[in-house]
């Protein structure tokens, strides 16, 4: 008799069975939950990555603004000053205009490739240009063109208001006497003065300093 109630009963061991079977569903399901949740933290991670990415690009193109905004305002004041000083010898240095100018040895390249770059609207949008520029580049370096053909294939590119400002640009350095525009860095620099405010640095740093991951900012993260 004691024998008897020792052992469990049929609803006892249905009872256990049903609380094992019970367990082993809640931890598969808490495993599963597990492997989510670090496929969430992998994938906040990646676009975490990719934002900052984007905004490393565009305070460099900002910084190399303000560098080609620089240069211009050294090269007015040097030249200002070499105009002032050279004045009165002006009629020593005129036989100099008379010389023949050397002759340059173009290289001719084998075979130029046809590259067709993304059409740019000169559209008030700062991010667009960014992203128009960093394609340009793109393109002009996996298809090595030539220093050459950077700007006629560029201005190729405009249409509506940016190529009624490349025109209007062309006959203002006409009127002051300026040289023409022939390398893409000194274009890309123009651009870049007539569609990237210049707030849009400090823009770009409080956007940097407000970019969350979660509870964690930048630097933490």
């Amino acid at each position: 008799m004691s024998s008897h109630s020792s052992s469990p009963s049929e609803s006892d061991r249905k009872s256990i069975k049903s609380l094992l079977k019970q367990l082993a569903k809640d931890f598969q399901s808490l495993s599963h939950r597990q492997i989510q949740h670090e496929a969430q933290i992998l994938e906040d991670k990646k676009e975490m990555d990719a934002h900052l990415a984007i905004l490393e690009e565009e305070l460099k193109v900002v910084k190399e603004k303000d560098e080609y905004i620089k240069k211009i305002k050294r090269s007015s004041h040097a030249y200002s000053s070499r105009l002032s000083d050279s004045y009165g010898e002006e009629s020593l240095r005129m036989n100099e205009y008379y010389q023949p100018q050397p002759r340059r040895t173009r290289r001719k390249n084998p075979k130029e490739t046809r590259v067709d770059l993304p059409h740019f609207y000169g559209k008030e949008n700062v991010e667009r240009y960014i992203e128009w520029e960093i394609k340009v580049e793109q393109l002009f370096a996996s298809h090595h063109v030539s220093e050459e053909r950077k700007v006629p294939l560029t201005t190729l590119s405009f249409q509506g208001n940016a190529m009624y400002w490349w025109n209007a640009l062309k006959r203002e350095r006409h009127l002051h006497n300026d040289p023409p525009i022939t390398y893409w860095n000194d274009l890309r620099g123009a651009l870049r003065c007539r569609h990237i405010p210049s707030y849009y640095n400090r823009k770009l740093m409080d956007k940097l300093q407000r970019l969350h991951q979660k509870n964690l900012s930048v630097e933490e993260y």
